[in-house]
């Protein structure tokens, strides 16, 4: 437990622990003096006696954020300081952090988007009144309760319009990667309009459920900010409003002066939107009380105009908005409310989501467990090793600049480990030695062998490697792409499938002498692909792409409407039981075989690589953070 709950501190009592930040941990307290509960953000410093600058920083976010009064924004009370520790004393907000919210709904309803950002908007609007710039706009850092109040909270590495200390002027490149501006990744000086490109990111985050760059790498990311456009709202949304298109693209401009200049720009392009929409709901679901009015005129004539003159004005407003109406598909109307947001429909709650401390912070890539001795690889070479559930976690780094990708395990205890860099280590009774492969440096992907003898590495520009002696000697054989290839499996000793970038699908039929392409319907990257026998297969991949076949790959059926978050690995629990794991903490499950998919909940938001299913059914997941979850599926 941690050592400050139960504790108290002046006039606090600390209660529990509310999360963990770059510059802090978060704990619950009740004030005693004033009978309410409190938030306080205690500075996190290794060496804080030594941290003179990271204290001033701090108490900097204390004096910036309390000159900030306003019902969007979560208010400071005061500063502490004890046993040499400095805590912000702030207002409790009972809710979830936007974040959660998208992670939870996947997309928000445009009604829920609207709502949100005219607060999100006044807030911010308003501190950019007082002088301050926020910086770090995203939706972890947006607070949402039940009755749909918002709150903006960190305005840590807030700056002042008018003049700042060389304190706050150490880095321009302060925010979220996911949500910042170009001008901050450059790091040159921001403005409003940086916060307002932060608040538009944070819009195609509600609508689409991921960043407008949403990549595991870092400079994909910043590259996308800098030079690339984001992908279309026409491709999560279909018939997507046109003004709502180009609200967004405004607010996501490169440059600082084609963007809007204030939130008050913003919220009257919103309120004008907003009001299309509410007169296509007073229009379009009043026809039933119309036809009611109509059924009691006596005359023709009357009743003919009328219908003229009505279903002029439908086609009018059908014009305006059907694109609104096309995506929600209404057929009655359901007055908005935001507690639906925190409704937790169509989610399966699994039995037990056990997290198992690993002594590492490195991405975890690929697992194999028999539910007692594991083997785990990831970034920076790292290899975990358990030989037993009571022994402790051996750890080796083979080389800090070596991603290790997929393992593989024979039944004699020795592995081999792929990676970038055409990296291949071999493990004889656990010593690990590397081996050169190719003369040339690749990407390799996924390892997999049918026996012990016949296996298949795939990797980049169409690689395609078989071993038919244990991994000892391995061939090149001709693929037809040049595309990165993701991963492989086997469904007997002839047939087998690639997946890859570009929605390349390949498939065998003599043992991986020859691949032919399939036709995926798909030009999203196909990351995973599993199958139950030779006709039951499912495959998965960017932007939430399940395609499903049940006659053994011929036809490809796409399942839509379930995520848009990246999907990266998909298992077989038996014929009916299917889970796909992903970015964001994204778990899947389907009990009848893919047809329908439901979400796990869990308080992960880890981005989860490789999953491994031991005998007695219990599913082991991997991913970012040095994470490693046990999952117990419960009862149907």
């Amino acid at each position: 437990m941690d050592k400050l709950i139960n504790r108290k501190i002046e006039n606090f009592k600390i209660i529990s622990l509310l999360g963990k930040g770059g510059m802090g941990v978060v704990y619950k307290a009740f004030d005693e003096k004033l009978n309410r509960n409190v938030a306080i953000k205690v500075l996190n410093a290794p060496n804080i006696k030594n941290s003179n600058k990271m204290i001033e920083r701090f108490k900097l976010e204390a004096r910036n954020h309390a000159q900030l009064i306003h019902q969007n924004i979560v208010t400071v009370y005061g500063f502490i300081e004890f046993d040499s520790q400095f805590g912000i004393v702030m207002e409790y907000v009972d809710g979830e952090s936007l974040e959660k919210v998208i992670f939870r709904n996947h997309h928000l309803h445009i009604f829920d988007v609207i709502f949100i950002m005219n607060q999100l908007l006044d807030g911010i609007g308003y501190a950019h009144s007082k002088g301050f710039i926020h910086r770090d706009i995203k939706p972890s850092n947006i607070i949402v309760n039940s009755e749909g109040i918002v709150k903006i909270m960190d305005f840590g590495i807030s700056k002042s319009v008018e003049g700042e200390s060389d304190l706050a002027q150490t880095s321009a490149r302060i925010g979220t990667i996911y949500y910042m501006s170009p001008e901050q990744i450059k790091g040159k000086n921001v403005n409003k309009t940086s916060d307002i490109y932060s608040i538009g990111c944070t819009i195609y985050d509600m609508l689409t459920g991921q960043p407008p760059f949403d990549s595991k790498n870092e400079f994909e990311v910043m590259e996308g900010h800098l030079k690339e456009n984001p992908i279309s709202l026409t491709t999560f949304l279909p018939n997507v409003s046109p003004q709502l298109d180009q609200i967004v693209g405004k607010l996501l401009k490169k440059k600082q002066e084609e963007r809007y200049q204030t939130c008050s720009d913003v919220k009257n392009d919103i309120q004008q939107f907003d009001n299309i929409l509410k007169t296509a709901d007073a229009n379009y679901f009043n026809e039933k009380k119309v036809r009611q009015i109509l059924s009691k005129k006596k005359s023709i004539f009357s009743f003919i105009i009328f219908i003229t003159l009505f279903l002029l004005l439908i086609v009018f407003v059908f014009f305006q908005v059907k694109d609104f109406m096309i995506y929600k598909g209404y057929e009655v109307f359901k007055e908005h409310s935001i507690s639906t947001l925190f409704e937790t429909k169509d989610k399966i709650k699994v039995s037990q989501i056990t997290n198992i401390p690993l002594k590492t912070k490195y991405t975890l890539n690929s697992i194999i467990t028999d539910g007692s001795k594991f083997t785990i690889a990831g970034d920076s070479a790292i290899v975990l090793t358990r030989i037993n559930l009571s022994a402790d976690w051996g750890v080796e780094q083979q080389d800090e600049k070596v991603k290790l990708n997929d393992l593989w395990k024979f039944q004699n205890g020795d592995e081999i480990f792929i990676g970038d860099k055409s990296s291949f280590i071999y493990s004889l009774n656990g010593n690990k030695q590397w081996y050169s492969i190719l003369d040339k440096s690749h990407f390799l992907s996924s390892i997999e062998f049918i026996n012990e003898q016949f296996g298949i590495i795939v990797g980049s520009e169409g690689l395609i490697l078989i071993s038919k002696d244990g991994g000892k000697k391995w061939n090149k054989v001709e693929s037809k792409t040049n595309e990165l290839l993701f991963d492989i499996h086997f469904n007997n000793e002839n047939i087998a499938f690639i997946v890859g970038f570009n929605g390349i699908l390949l498939k065998t039929v003599d043992a991986g002498a020859t691949w032919s392409k399939l036709n995926s319907n798909t030009t999203k990257y196909l990351k995973s692909i599993d199958f139950f026998n030779t006709d039951l297969g499912i495959c998965i991949g960017g932007n939430g792409t399940i395609l499903r076949t049940t006659d053994g790959g011929s036809s490809w059926e796409s399942i839509v409407g379930v995520t848009k978050r990246p999907l990266n690995k998909v298992k077989f629990i038996d014929k009916n039981n299917v889970i796909i794991i992903g970015n964001n903490g994204t778990i899947l499950l389907s009990s009848n075989s893919g047809k329908n998919w439901n979400s796990v909940e869990s308080k992960y938001f880890e981005n989860w690589n490789d999953i491994s299913i031991a005998p007695n059914g219990k599913i082991y997941i991997v991913g970012s953070n040095g994470k490693l979850i046990e999952l117990e599926k419960g009862e149907e």
